[in-house]
């Protein structure tokens, strides 16, 4: 790893930045933090502005009205604000290019110096100054190159510095400052709207209130992204001495709208920091180092006074390293452009949330993304990377590759929590699919009604079944055959049927233990392996101590392995009987045994005598061969008949004509059941 990056790292820069002019003596570069666009002003405007973001591409000139501060487009780009002074803002129509004539709002409270800007919707634009905040609502004119404003709100809070959050619509006020301690003031909006939240107050040092004299909260230290579902804060405590570790202290708002801090992200480091939140992990970059570290609020951690410490996932790694491409200095069809690794962690890089980082030097702005595939590489405890994967979602491919490794390693000692926290989320989803079904509400009951909502990766059984355990089976197989056929000398195979077989039993124990079925192809699975493998005693105790449930098809798979298994046949008939909705198939297994007295009696004893199929029985009997069976079966059904209908003789439908020649045959005459029905 050096200054270029770490081709094992977890993070990398997306492949293709969105370039733009960087800063010079002429040209000023300013984000746009609503509409995740930079836009370069040359020479105050009169030389062009030109505005570079995703699917976005535009030029346009300006008037050198002075030196611009800040300038921002209206989400729906129809209106362009531009600061150019402490106590107000300038807003121009844009259509398609061509800036129109506009207007000018003041700060309303009078000698208040204007912080900055945000639009929080296509209309509203927010003011942020010394002295409070001030909600203004643009209205369209009959001529599309005016712009006018209307007055909605104003809040008198004095105010050092603010902090807004585009995905969250958070506005966050730092209107107060103590020697240990800070003051945050949020506010949301929505269209037309605003709503002012309870204040809180935030830790500034992570050392003792003796040394913190000095130790001030900065606009940089603060930073608002939804973590999980949920709206968070994250605040950066600086140390008061050099001896003490930096913190990240995560803010959480509760059911009533209050940030309470919930988490303490442990740095373990001093220097400069930046953080981003990129889905739903805390990503800290440490400058002095050139690494970053990657928290994950819902793996857990220690816990005291109702806030929980947690610790970076895997060792602080750098991003992958990066090459921009240069054009080459010759004009070619066939030149190959000229790769330049860029420096990371370059003192110029500011980073945007949730994700942006930009190097105005460069001129380059970059998506930061995850490799989930080298943070698995790097994890060692695979039971915690599966539970973080898990709450990924695209992250299914890797979980089952993590679980077949965990298998062909031997890591069997994590597999049981593996499958659990596999299981625990498929049991979740289960219980949305149930609860939509059935019109019920699928949010979280009110007493849980701050946990975040966690959309990640569902494992089903064919999932685990396809990739991990069929697979791992069949090349048990082929390396046992091999083995077999080799003789000595012939290395074993890395993975044994025996070895699949236990981890089917843990994956099924893990179904079972939250309530979820398990599908027949599992059984399947474990039965043929152990018939295969002539463990007959072994497949005795799970069907004994129903490891393996009773289910028709079990009945049935056991049924066509009495060949080679024998002590099948009465293990299904003793699951079908505890099934007790499985009458016909035992009838059916006793007459294909030739077992036709036996099922006669079955049949009675389940209330099925009176409409159980004759020609059935008597094909049976007749097929087995002994005369006394057969008797008894034909005066059987004669005497139904005789009760059901007051004749002895079978009706047309039944299609017993030959069973009664049959029996005439070996006995005589039919003797007149009615008689002894009487």
């Amino acid at each position: 790893m050096d200054e270029l990056g770490d081709r094992n790292g977890y993070l990398e820069l997306s492949n293709h930045p969105i370039r733009f002019e960087p800063v010079s003596k002429v040209t000023n570069v300013f984000f746009d933090d609503t509409s995740k666009e930079v836009l370069s002003v040359r020479a105050g405007g009169t030389l062009g502005v030109v505005v570079r973001g995703i699917g976005r591409d535009h030029t346009f000139r300006m008037e050198d009205r002075g030196t611009i501060s800040s300038l921002k487009f209206s989400p729906d780009h129809t209106v362009l604000a531009v600061q150019r002074n402490k106590n107000s803002v300038e807003l121009l129509s844009y259509n398609d290019g061509e800036i129109g004539s506009g207007c000018v709002q003041e700060c309303r409270a009078k000698g208040a110096n204007l912080l900055g800007f945000i639009w929080t919707n296509n209309d509203d634009l927010v003011l942020v100054t010394n002295s409070g905040v001030e909600f203004y609502q643009t209205i369209p004119q009959v001529a599309k190159d005016r712009v006018a404003v209307r007055h909605i709100r104003s809040y008198n809070i004095p105010c050092s510095w603010f902090v807004w959050s585009t995905e969250c619509c958070l506005l966050l006020l730092c209107i107060g400052a103590a020697p240990t301690t800070s003051t945050l003031q949020p506010f949301t909006f929505k269209p037309g709207q605003s709503n002012k939240l309870a204040k809180f107050e935030v830790e500034v040092s992570s050392g003792s209130s003796t040394h913190s004299q000095g130790v001030t909260l900065g606009e940089r230290d603060v930073c608002v992204g939804v973590i999980y579902g949920a709206v968070s804060i994250c605040v950066l405590r600086h140390p008061s001495t050099p001896t003490i570790a930096a913190h990240l202290d995560v803010y959480s708002q509760n059911k009533d709208g209050v940030f309470r801090r919930s988490h303490i992200c442990r740095l373990e480091l001093t220097g400069r920091f930046a953080v981003n939140i990129v889905d739903s992990l805390i990503i800290v970059h440490h400058q002095a180092s050139k690494t970053s570290l990657l928290f994950d609020i819902q793996l857990g951690g220690e816990v005291s006074g109702g806030v929980t410490s947690v610790y970076p996932i895997t060792v602080p790694r750098s991003v992958q390293p990066f090459s921009l491409e240069e054009p080459s200095a010759v004009p070619s069809t066939t030149a190959q452009p000229i790769l330049v690794p860029c420096e990371l962690y370059a003192p110029t890089w500011v980073v945007f949330q949730p994700d942006i980082v930009i190097d105005a030097r460069l001129g380059c702005m970059w998506h930061l993304q995850l490799r989930l595939d080298c943070l698995a590489k790097v994890m060692e405890d695979k039971s915690q990377l599966v539970d973080s994967l898990l709450r990924r979602q695209q992250a299914k491919p890797l979980v089952l590759s993590v679980v077949r490794e965990a298998v062909e390693t031997g890591q069997l000692g994590a597999l049981a929590q593996i499958f659990d926290k596999i299981n625990a989320a498929y049991r979740q989803h289960l219980n949305s699919i149930l609860q939509s079904q059935m019109g019920e509400s699928v949010s979280a009951p009110a007493s849980s009604a701050t946990a975040p909502e966690i959309k990640g990766v569902v494992i089903e059984q064919a999932d685990i079944y396809s990739s991990v355990l069929a697979p791992l089976m069949e090349e048990a197989e082929k390396g046992e055959t091999r083995l077999k056929e080799g003789g000595e000398g012939t290395s074993p195979p890395s993975v044994s049927s025996k070895l699949v077989v236990g981890v089917v039993i843990e994956y099924i124990r893990s179904l079972g233990a939250v309530g979820v079925t398990v599908q027949h192809f599992l059984y399947e699975l474990v039965i043929n392996a152990l018939v295969r493998s002539r463990q007959f005693y072994q497949l005795h105790q799970l069907l004994q101590y129903h490891v393996l449930a009773d289910s028709k098809p079990l009945a049935c798979l056991l049924l066509s392995l009495v060949s080679v298994y024998s002590a099948g046949k009465q293990l299904s008939l003793d699951m079908l009987c505890r099934l007790n909705t499985a009458h016909d198939e035992i009838i059916e297994v006793l007459l294909s045994q030739h077992q036709v007295i036996p099922a006669l009696r079955y049949a009675r004893s389940v209330g099925l005598a009176e409409t159980v199929s004759a020609r059935k029985f008597l094909e049976a009997a007749m097929i087995c061969g002994d005369s006394d069976v057969f008797y008894s079966t034909f005066t059987f059904f004669g005497l139904r008949n005789a009760k059901l209908r007051g004749s002895s003789a079978f009706a047309k439908g039944e299609h017993c004509d030959m069973y009664v020649d049959h029996f005439k045959k070996l006995f005589g005459e039919i003797p007149d059941y009615t008689i002894q029905q009487t």
